[in-house]
C-alpha cells in the first residue's frame, strides 16, 4: 500500500501550495493538469486537485510521483524547502540566476526581484520571507558584508542555522562565518556554477538544467532564463572602466533599470541629469557593468559634441560589420542595424542639447542611456532622474574607502565642507590618502584656496576646479548676461534662489529683468549645469559658488558682490509682522544672511533698500518664532552698522531696537532693557521726543520693565507713551494698539483686572479691524482677554475664547511658536478651575514644549514650570509640586532676581508646600520674607500681597491669584 501523505499537516501544506505554484508556472489550467494524469494512468478528478490544492485532500505516494511527473519535478521537489535569497543591489543579475537555478530544479524560491510586490515596505516584506523560508542563500560580496541590511539578513539565518553561503566574488569572509562551507562561483563556467549551487542546497544530482549556455537559456518554463552573471556581452565597447569604489546610489540605480526595462515595442529612453560632478557618468558605467548580463550589445558614446556622437556611432557600425560610407552614413547605419535587434544597451555620455539627442535617437527596442548637464533633455522624450549629492552616510563610506580609520566627526565635517559633492568627496579621500593631511588641516585649506584643493585629479575625472571652470568659460563666450547674472548670485547662500522677471514680479523674489532675457539667461546658465534650475528657482552648490568666487580678481569681485546687494533690494516679500508673508521671506532669508555676513568682510556700501530688507528680515525671523536666528542675524548687523555708521545713524538705532527686542525673546531681559535705554537717550537727542521711532523706544523700555517686574515705573511710561503715539500717529496705527495692549497688561499685573479688560476689549476690536483676525498681535490680544475673563469670573466666556484663540494660533503660527504656547498657558490656568486633570496634561505638554523651544531657564519655561507646580499641588502630589517649585525657585532666582514678582510668586508657593508637608518653621520663614520683599515691590493693595496676608498663620495650599502668564505686546517697528 501506498504511503499517503497528510495534506493538513506543515508538510502537506507547502505541498499544497508547491503544487498550486508549479500548475499555474507551467501555465497549466486543473483540467489540464487533470488530463496529463490521465495519461500516466493516475485519474485525478478536476474537483479532487482543487481541494489538493486547498489542502483538503490527502495524498499518497503514488499520487506524489505522478503530479510529480506531470508537473515535470522530481516528487523530493515538491516536498522541498522554501528559500529565500538574500542579496544587495549590486549583485541582482547574481540573485536572480541563483534563483533560476534552484526553480528549475523544482524548488520554491523568494527574491525580492521577482516576488516583492510593488509598493511594499522591504524591510517587513524581507522579515516575512525570512520567518516563512526553511534556508537562505546568500549572495555574498563585499557589498553585500557592508550592507546593514543584508547583515542582519545572514546574521538571523546564521541564528537559525539555515544560510547557504555562496560567494560570488574573492572577497574576506566575516570570521563568524568562517567555520560555514562556502561555495565559489566566480571565476568558472556556468556547467561548474550550477552544480555548486545544487550541491550547496543537499541536491547533488541535479535532474534538469538549462540548456542552450551560453547562448539564450531555454528552460522548460514559460520565463526566459537569466544570463549566467560576469558574462559579457557579445559587443562590447567601449565602456569605460568600472569603478571599484563606486558607493550608495541603489534607489538611483534601481529607478534607472526600472525605467529602462520596461520594453513596451520601443527604445525606451532614460536620461541622468544634474550639476557637474554630481556623478551622472559613473552612474552610468556602474549601470553598465552591473545591467550587462543577457544583453547582446552594450555601447559607449562620447556625445558631447555632434562630431563625438556621431564617431562612437560609425565605430559601433564598424563592430556591426558595416565599413562603407562616411562617418555621418556610418553613424546612420548603426541606428539602423540596432533597429534590427532586440537586447541592446546604447549609452550617450554628455549629451550637449535635446536637438542634437533628437537627431541620433534609435529606433525599433532596446535601451538607450542618456547623461546630460541640461534638464532639457526631457523635451527629447527622455524620462529623466534627477541625480543629486550623495547622503552623508554615502559620502562617509567613500571616504572611508580611501582614508578607513577617518572618525564620524571628521566625515561630517568633510561633507559639510564639501556638500556632499560626489566629485569632490572622491576628490577629498584621494587626496588624503595621498598627502596624510589631517581632516583639520584640509578643511582650512579648502576654505581659504578651494580652486586648488578641489583642482586635484581623481583616477576617472579631471576635478571640479577643471569641470566648473570649463563651463563658466563656455558660459562666459556665449552668453555674457547669463554670466554676469551668475557672478552675482554666487554671493548668495547655496540654498535655492528665488528669481522673477518684471512681468509680474513674484513677491520675494529676485526681479532680473525682462520676461524673455530672464528665462534666457536661466536657461544659459541651467544648460551647462552650472545651477540646477526650477522654474524660476536657481540653487548653486557651495563648491560651484567657492570656485566661480575664487575666478574673480579682487576689483570683479567687488563689483559683483555690489551687484549681488542691488539684485537682493529688488525683493519685495511685504510686512514681516504678517505670516501671509513669511513664506517669501523664508525663501529669501539665507541670501540676505549671507550677503549680511559678507558684506562684514568688504568695504562695499550697502544701498538704503538692502538695509531695511536686512531690518525686517530680522524682524520676520523673530515674529515667526526664530529667536535664536534672529539674534545671530541682529547681533551681526548691530556689530556692523554700529562700527560703519556710527551709533546715531537711524538705521543703527533701528537695528538696536530689534537686537533688545531679541534679546527679550531669548529671556534676557536685562541686556533688552540697556539696549532700549540707549536707543530711547540717542532717539530723543537726534530726532525729538515725538517722533515715532522715540515714541517706538519708548514703548520698548516700558515692555523691558514690565518683564523685569518694575510694575508701576512701566506703567507710567506706558501711559505717557500710548498719550503720545494716539497724537502722533492716532487711534488705530497698529504701533498705538500695541502700547495699549501693553498698558492692559501692566494694568492686569498691577490688580487693576476691570481696567484692563475694558483697555484690552478696545484694543481687540481696533486690531481685528486694521490688522485682521489672524494676525499675532490680534490673536495674543484675545489670549490675553480671555485671561482676564477668567480672572474676573467668566469662566465660561473665558476659555470659549482661549480654545479658539489657540487653534488659530496652532494653525497660524505653528504648535511651538512662543505665542501659541503661552496661550496653551493661558488655556491650562482657565481649565484649572475646572479640570484639574486637563489642566495638568496641557501644562505638562507646554512645559516640554518650552524647554525644547526655550530652554530650561527662560522666564517663559519657568512660569510653565511654576504652573505645573500648581496643578500637581492642587492634584495632591505635594512632594512632586515642591521638587519642582524647588526648582523653579532657584532658576527663578538667578534669572529674574531675589525681588521680581514672579520669583516671589515662586517663593509663596513653596512656603505653602513646605507647610502641608508639615515643615512649618521653614514656611513661616519664606513666607515672611516673602511678604516683606512683595509689600516693597507691589505694595501692600495689589492682590497678591492681600492673599498672601490673609493666608499668614494658616499656611493651607489654595489656588492663588497668580500673576498673569500672558505673553508681552510687541515691540514697535
Amino acid at each position: 500500500m501506498a504511503k499517503r501523505v497528510d495534506a493538513l499537516g506543515p508538510t502537506g501544506q507547502r505541498l499544497a501550495q508547491r503544487i498550486g505554484e508549479l500548475r499555474r508556472r507551467r501555465g497549466l489550467t486543473l483540467a489540464q493538469l487533470a488530463a496529463k494524469l490521465s495519461e500516466l494512468g493516475r485519474p485525478i478528478l478536476v474537483s479532487a486537485l482543487s481541494n489538493i490544492e486547498n489542502g483538503q485532500r490527502r495524498v499518497d505516494g503514488d499520487d506524489l510521483v505522478a503530479l510529480a511527473s506531470a508537473l515535470e519535478v522530481s516528487p523530493n521537489a515538491l516536498l522541498s524547502e522554501l528559500f529565500f535569497v538574500s542579496y544587495t543591489g549590486t549583485d541582482e543579475a547574481w540573485a536572480i540566476w541563483v534563483a533560476e537555478v534552484l526553480e528549475a530544479e523544482g524548488l520554491s524560491v523568494r527574491v525580492q526581484a521577482w516576488d516583492a510586490p510593488a509598493g511594499t515596505n522591504f524591510v517587513a516584506w524581507h522579515h516575512q520571507q525570512m520567518a516563512g523560508a526553511t534556508r537562505t542563500v546568500a549572495i555574498c560580496s563585499e557589498a553585500y558584508f557592508a550592507s546593514h541590511w543584508c547583515t542582519q539578513e545572514w546574521a538571523t539565518a546564521l541564528a537559525g542555522s539555515t544560510l547557504v553561503p555562496l560567494r560570488v566574488e574573492n572577497c574576506a569572509i566575516p570570521e563568524i562565518l568562517r567555520p560555514i562551507a562556502f561555495q565559489d562561483l566566480y571565476d568558472v563556467d556556468e556547467a561548474v556554477a550550477r552544480r555548486r549551487i545544487l550541491e550547496a542546497v543537499g541536491l547533488t544530482r541535479p535532474t534538469r538544467w538549462t540548456s542552450s549556455f551560453p547562448g539564450p537559456a531555454t528552460p522548460s518554463s514559460n520565463r526566459t532564463s537569466p544570463a549566467f552573471p560576469g558574462r559579457l556581452p557579445d559587443l562590447w565597447g567601449p565602456i569605460p572602466p568600472r569603478n571599484m569604489l563606486f558607493t550608495g546610489r541603489e534607489d538611483l540605480l534601481a529607478d534607472l533599470h526600472a525605467q529602462l526595462d520596461r520594453g513596451g515595442g520601443r527604445v525606451a529612453v532614460a536620461g541622468l541629469a544634474g550639476i557637474g560632478g554630481v556623478g551622472k557618468t559613473q552612474l552610468a558605467v556602474e549601470y553598465a557593468w552591473r545591467y550587462a548580463t543577457g544583453l547582446d550589445l552594450v555601447w559607449w558614446v562620447d556625445a558631447e559634441t555632434r562630431t563625438g556622437l556621431e564617431t562612437g556611432l560609425a565605430d559601433l557600425a564598424r563592430a556591426l560589420g558595416v565599413t562603407e560610407g562616411d562617418i555621418p552614413d556610418r553613424a546612420q547605419a548603426a541606428l539602423a542595424a540596432l533597429g534590427r535587434r532586440r537586447d541592446w544597451l546604447l549609452v550617450y555620455d554628455n549629451i550637449p542639447d535635446p536637438r542634437t539627442l533628437t537627431a541620433m535617437l534609435p529606433p525599433a527596442s532596446g535601451r538607450l542611456l542618456v547623461t546630460s548637464r541640461d534638464p532639457a533633455i526631457r523635451r527629447a522624450g527622455v524620462d529623466v532622474v534627477e541625480v543629486g549629492e550623495f547622503t552623508r552616510t554615502e559620502t562617509a563610506a567613500l571616504l572611508r574607502h580611501h582614508v578607513p580609520d577617518l572618525t564620524d566627526r571628521d566625515a561630517d565635517r568633510l561633507g559639510e565642507a564639501v556638500g556632499d559633492l560626489p566629485l569632490a568627496v572622491e576628490q577629498t579621500g584621494a587626496y588624503l590618502a595621498e598627502t596624510g593631511m589631517p581632516p583639520e588641516v584640509y578643511l582650512a585649506e579648502l576654505a581659504a584656496t578651494p580652486s586648488v584643493m578641489l583642482g586635484w585629479q581623481t583616477l576617472q575625472h579631471p576635478g571640479l576646479t577643471a569641470t566648473v571652470t570649463l563651463a563658466a568659460d563656455r558660459l562666459a563666450a556665449t552668453h555674457p548676461q547669463a554670466a554676469a547674472l551668475l557672478d552675482r548670485l554666487v554671493f548668495c547662500a547655496p540654498e535655492p534662489i528665488p528669481l522673477t522677471s518684471t512681468v509680474q514680479p513674484t513677491a520675494g523674489a529676485l526681479v532680473v529683468g525682462e520676461a524673455q532675457a530672464t528665462h534666457s539667461m536661466l536657461g544659459a546658465i541651467s544648460r551647462l549645469a552650472l545651477a540646477q534650475r526650477s522654474g524660476t528657482t536657481l540653487r548653486i552648490h557651495r563648491l560651484v559658488q567657492a570656485l566661480l568666487r575664487a575666478r574673480l580678481t579682487p576689483t570683479q569681485a567687488v563689483d559683483a558682490f555690489t551687484g549681488t546687494l542691488h539684485l537682493l533690494v529688488t525683493a519685495d516679500p511685504g510686512d514681516p509682522d504678517s505670516p501671509v508673508n513669511w513664506p517669501a521671506y523664508a525663501a529669501l532669508t539665507p541670501h540676505v544672511t549671507a550677503a549680511a555676513q559678507m558684506s562684514t568682510q568688504t568695504d562695499v556700501i550697502e544701498p538704503d533698500g538692502f538695509r531695511r530688507l536686512l531690518a525686517d528680515t530680522c524682524w520676520y525671523l523673530l515674529w515667526s518664532g526664530q529667536a535664536q536666528a534672529a539674534h545671530h542675524l541682529a547681533d551681526l548687523t548691530h556689530g556692523s552698522w554700529n562700527c560703519h555708521l556710527g551709533p546715531d545713524h537711524p538705521d543703527t538705532l533701528h537695528i538696536t531696537s530689534i537686537l533688545a527686542a531679541v534679546l527679550a525673546a531669548l529671556g534676557e531681559h536685562q541686556g533688552a532693557r540697556a539696549l532700549d535705554e540707549e536707543t530711547l537717550t540717542r532717539r530723543r537727542r537726534v530726532l525729538g521726543e515725538d517722533h515715532p521711532d522715540t515714541v517706538g523706544s519708548a514703548h520698548n523700555l516700558a515692555i523691558r520693565l514690565g518683564a523685569l517686574g518694575e510694575y508701576r515705573g512701566a506703567r507710567a511710561l506706558a501711559e505717557e507713551t500710548l498719550a503720545r503715539q494716539r497724537r502722533v500717529l492716532g487711534d488705530d496705527h497698529p504701533a498705538t494698539l500695541a502700547s495699549a495692549s501693553n498698558l492692559a497688561y501692566l494694568l492686569a499685573a498691577l490688580g487693576d483686572l476691570q481696567g484692563a479688560r475694558a483697555l484690552a476689549e478696545e484694543t481687540l476690536a481696533r486690531q481685528r479691524r486694521v490688522l485682521g483676525d489672524d494676525h499675532p498681535a490680534t490673536l495674543a490680544s484675545v489670549s490675553n482677554l480671555a485671561y482676564l475673563l477668567g480672572a474676573l469670573g467668566d469662566l465660561q466666556g473665558a476659555r470659549a475664547l482661549a480654545e479658539e484663540t489657540l487653534a488659530r494660533q496652532r494653525r497660524v503660527l505653528g504648535d511651538d511658536h512662543p505665542a501659541t504656547l503661552a496661550s496653551a498657558s493661558n488655556l491650562a490656568y482657565l481649565l484649572a478651575r475646572g479640570d484639574l486633570q486637563g489642566a495638568r496634561a496641557l501644562d505638562e505638554d507646554t512645559l516640554t514644549r518650552r524647554r525644547r523651544v526655550l530652554g530650561d531657564d527662560h522666564p517663559a519655561t519657568l512660569a510653565s514650570a511654576h504652573n505645573l507646580a500648581l496643578r500637581l499641588a492642587a492634584l495632591g502630589d505635594l512632594q512632586g509640586a515642591r521638587a519642582l517649585d524647588e526648582d523653579t525657585l532657584t532658576r527663578r532666582r538667578r534669572v529674574l532676581g531675589d525681588d521680581h514678582p514672579a520669583t516671589l510668586a515662586s517663593a509663596h508657593n513653596l512656603a505653602l508646600r513646605l507647610d502641608a508637608l508639615g515643615d512649618l518653621q521653614g514656611a513661616r520663614a519664606l513666607d515672611e520674607d516673602t511678604l516683606a520683599r512683595q509689600r516693597r515691590v507691589l505694595d501692600d493693595g495689589h492682590p497678591i500681597t492681600l492673599i498672601q496676608l490673609a493666608e499668614q498663620g494658616e499656611y493651607r495650599v489654595v489656588s492663588k491669584h497668580q500673576l498673569p502668564e500672558i505673553p508681552n505686546p510687541e515691540s514697535a517697528n
